[in-house]
C-alpha cells in the first residue's frame, strides 16, 4: 500500500488542539493557466487557418497559371498545324496548276517542322464524265495512278462510276501513305457528307477522332479539310459578280476545285507543344465535346515528372482546371490535374504559426505532462521503432537473398549461352570450311574430267572423220556443247560462292562510262538498240560488282529478245542514300508465275540443247545487289517486255 503524505494544512487539521486553516484546492491554481492556454490555442488556431487558406489559394493560383500556359501552348501548336492546311489551300488558290513535284517541295518544310502531321493531301473534284481524262493526266506524273475504293474487307479495288469523285491526287509523305493515293473519298458516305458540308461552309472543318494504327498500338488523330474554289471569271459584269456573291451556296457548289487536307496525330501535336516547357507535374486529358451529349476521349499527356513518383498515381488534392478550345468547328475540352507530390500547399507555413503559439500553452503542457508519462511514451516509441527496424532489416535481408539468387541464375544462363554460342560458332566455321572444300573440289576435280571428255570428243571426231554420219557429228557437237555448259555452270557456281568473301575495291564509278564499256563488250546485234539515260550518276562503290549486275541484266535482255531486233532502256532515279536503276526491254516478257523462279540457281524458262545459258546470271545479280544492301524486283507480263529495278547505295 502506498504511503500517503500529508500537507501542512492536513496535519494542522488532524491536530484537534489547533483550529483548522482555510483549505485551497490544488486545481484552483490551474484555472488562470488553463484560461491563458485556452485563449492562446484559440488565437493560434485562427492564425493557422488563415495561413493555411492563404497557402491553399496560392497553390491553386499557381496551378491555374501553369495549366493555362500549357493549354495556350497546345492551342497555339494546333493553330500552327492547321495553318499548314491553310497554306496549301492558298498555294492552290494562287496557282492555276500545281504538279506533283511542286506539291512535294511546298509541303516538305512543314513535314519536317511539325511532327504531328501524319499526311498532307490534295483532293481535287472531278466528275464522272471527266474521270478518264483525269486519270490519264495523273498518270503523266505517276504511271500507276488510278481511282480506287475500299471493299468491306479493306481491299483496294478500282472505284465504281459516280457522278462526282474526290480522289487523293497528291499525298506526302508518300512512303507512309502510298495506299491512300488515288482513294476516292466519295466512296465513303460519311466522308462524302463531311466534304459536302465543308464545301457548303466555305471554310476549314475538322473531323471527329479517327484511329491511326501504329506498330503495336492505336492512337487517335483527326483530319482538317479546306475547300478551294475556282476564281470567278474576270470578264463577268458587275451584276453577275453581285449575283455570285448573293448566291454563295450555289456558287460554292459550282466552283469547287478541291480540298486541301491534313491528317494529324493528336498525341504528337500535344507532345510537340509541351516539349519545350519545363516539367511542372501536370497531367492533361483531352476530350472532344462537340456533340450534345458526347465526350470522346482523344489523348492523355502524362507529366514527365511522373516516373519519379511512387505510390498512388492519382491526384489527392482535388485540383482541376478545365478549358475548352476551338479546333475549327469542333470543341476540345482540356482537363488538367496535378500529379501526387506537386501543387500541394506547404504544411510548414501553418505549423510554424502553431509553433509560434506554443509559448502560450507551454505551462499547460508542462503541468499536464508527467515524467512517468514521458518515460512510458518514450519507451513505447522506442519499442515501436525497434520493431519497425527489425521488420525493415528482415525485408532487406530477404531482398538481398532474392537478388543473390537471381544473380546466380543469370550467371548460369550466361555460361549456358556462351557454350551455345561457341557450339554454333564452331558449327558455322565447319560449314564454311566444307563449302570452301566443295568449291575447291568443284574448281579442280570437276574441271579436269570435263576437259578430258571434251578432248576425247575432239579426237573421236578427228579419227573417225570419214566414218561419221550426220547424226553422229550432231551428237558429238551436242556432247561438246554440254561439256561447255557444265564448265560454265562450274564457273558461275564458283563466282556465286565467292560473293561477299573477297574484299571490295571501292572507287568512284561513272555509271554512264561503265555502261558504254559493257555495251561495247556485249556487241549487241546491229538491229538491237540500247538507250542509256543522260542523268546517270557517279557512285563510290565496287566497280566489278556493278559491272557484273549491269552486264548480266543487259545480256539477259539481248539473249531473250527472240530476234535480231530489240530495244533496251536504262534509267535511274535518285532516292537519297540509294539510286534505283531500271533495265527495261521490249522482249517477249515473263509470266508472273515465273518471277520468283528466275532468281533461283540453275533456273531457266526455256529448255535448249545448245547454248551457254546456265541459269546462274540472275541469281548472281540478286546476291550481289543484296550484298550491297539493295533489292531487285521484276515487272513483266507475257508479250509486254521485262523491267528489272534494283537499288544501289550512293556510297559503298
Amino acid at each position: 500500500m502506498m504511503k500517503r503524505s500529508f500537507t501542512p494544512t492536513e496535519q494542522l487539521s488532524a491536530n484537534p488542539g489547533v483550529a483548522p486553516a482555510r483549505q485551497i484546492r490544488p486545481w484552483v491554481a490551474y484555472i488562470p493557466i488553463a484560461l491563458v492556454a485556452l485563449v492562446g490555442l484559440m488565437v493560434t488556431w485562427h492564425a493557422y487557418n488563415v495561413v493555411t487558406d492563404w497557402e491553399q489559394q496560392r497553390v491553386q493560383q499557381a496551378f491555374r497559371v501553369a495549366a493555362g500556359d500549357r493549354i495556350l501552348m497546345v492551342q497555339r501548336e494546333i493553330q500552327q498545324s492547321l495553318g499548314v492546311v491553310q497554306d496549301i489551300g492558298s498555294f492552290f488558290d494562287a496557282s492555276d496548276w500545281v504538279g506533283r513535284r511542286e506539291f512535294r517541295k511546298f509541303v516538305g518544310p512543314a513535314l519536317k517542322r511539325y511532327s504531328g502531321i501524319a499526311a498532307l493531301q490534295w483532293i481535287p473534284r472531278t466528275s464522272g464524265e471527266e474521270r478518264a481524262s483525269f486519270e490519264e493526266e495523273a498518270r503523266r506524273s505517276f504511271a500507276r495512278f488510278r481511282i480506287t475504293e475500299r471493299t468491306p474487307e479493306g481491299e483496294l479495288v478500282k472505284a465504281g462510276q459516280r457522278p462526282v469523285h474526290f480522289p487523293v491526287l497528291y499525298i506526302q509523305p508518300y512512303q507512309l501513305n502510298k495506299n491512300v493515293l488515288g482513294l476516292d473519298l466519295a466512296s465513303s458516305p460519311v466522308i462524302r457528307d463531311a466534304l459536302q458540308q465543308t464545301r457548303d461552309a466555305g471554310e476549314m472543318r475538322a473531323s471527329p477522332r479517327i484511329p491511326l494504327q501504329q506498330e503495336d498500338y492505336i492512337e487517335y488523330g483527326f483530319t482538317a479539310r479546306l475547300p478551294v474554289f475556282y476564281k470567278a471569271d474576270s470578264n463577268q459584269s458587275e451584276n453577275e459578280e453581285e449575283d455570285a456573291v448573293l448566291d454563295t451556296l450555289e456558287t460554292r457548289r459550282l466552283q469547287l476545285r478541291g480540298f486541301a487536307a491534313g491528317v494529324f496525330r493528336i498525341g504528337a501535336v500535344i507532345e510537340s507543344a509541351l516539349v519545350n516547357l519545363s516539367p511542372s507535374g501536370i497531367d492533361m486529358v483531352i476530350y472532344d465535346v462537340s456533340g450534345d451529349n458526347e465526350r470522346d476521349y482523344l489523348y492523355r499527356h502524362s507529366s514527365r515528372l511522373r516516373p519519379a513518383i511512387t505510390g498512388n498515381m492519382e491526384s489527392t488534392q482535388g485540383l482541376e482546371f478545365i478549358r475548352t478550345i476551338n479546333v475549327t468547328d469542333r470543341q476540345w475540352e482540356v482537363v488538367c490535374t496535378p500529379i501526387p507530390g506537386y501543387f500541394q500547399p506547404d504544411p510548414w507555413s501553418g505549423w510554424a504559426t502553431l509553433a509560434g503559439g506554443l509559448p502560450f500553452i507551454a505551462l499547460l503542457t508542462i503541468y499536464l505532462s508527467t515524467l512517468v508519462g514521458r518515460a512510458a511514451k518514450v519507451k513505447r516509441l522506442v519499442t515501436e521503432r525497434t520493431l519497425q527496424l527489425v521488420e525493415v532489416n528482415t525485408e532487406l535481408n530477404r531482398e538481398i537473398n532474392e537478388r543473390l539468387h537471381t544473380e546466380k541464375q543469370l550467371q548460369a544462363l550466361n555460361i549456358t549461352l556462351e557454350e551455345r554460342v561457341a557450339i554454333r560458332t564452331a558449327e558455322a566455321e565447319r560449314h564454311v570450311k566444307e563449302l570452301e572444300q566443295f568449291a575447291y573440289v568443284t574448281s579442280h576435280d570437276l574441271k579436269a574430267p570435263l576437259r578430258g571428255i571434251a578432248n576425247l570428243a575432239t579426237w573421236l571426231e578427228e579419227d573417225l572423220r570419214d566414218k561419221l554420219t550426220d547424226a553422229t557429228r550432231e551428237q558429238l557437237a551436242l556432247l561438246r556443247d554440254r561439256v561447255q555448259r557444265m564448265q560454265a555452270l562450274i564457273e558461275g557456281l564458283l563466282e556465286y560462292s565467292r560473293i561477299g568473301k573477297t574484299a571490295q575495291s571501292m572507287t568512284d564509278v561513272d555509271s554512264a562510262e561503265l555502261l558504254t564499256e559493257i555495251i561495247d563488250s556485249l556487241s549487241p546485234p546491229d538491229g538491237f538498240i540500247v538507250n542509256v539515260a543522260g542523268d546517270m550518276p557517279t557512285l563510290h562503290t565496287d566497280r566489278l560488282h556493278l559491272y557484273q549486275v549491269f552486264s548480266n541484266l543487259i545480256s539477259n535482255s539481248i539473249n531473250h529478245a527472240g530476234s535480231e531486233r530489240g530495244h533496251v532502256w536504262i534509267t535511274v532515279q535518285d532516292q537519297g542514300n540509294y539510286y534505283e536503276f531500271t533495265v527495261a526491254d521490249d522482249g517477249p516478257g515473263i509470266a508472273p508465275e515465273y518471277h520468283d523462279r528466275i532468281f533461283m540457281m540453275f533456273q531457266t524458262l526455256a529448255v535448249v540443247d545448245y547454248g551457254s545459258n546456265t541459269g546462274i546470271g540472275l541469281a548472281l545479280v540478286k546476291k550481289i545487289v543484296q550484298e550491297h544492301g539493295g533489292s531487285i524486283t521484276l515487272e513483266s507480263a507475257e508479250g509486254n517486255g521485262a523491267r528489272f529495278r534494283f537499288t544501289w547505295p550512293r556510297h559503298g
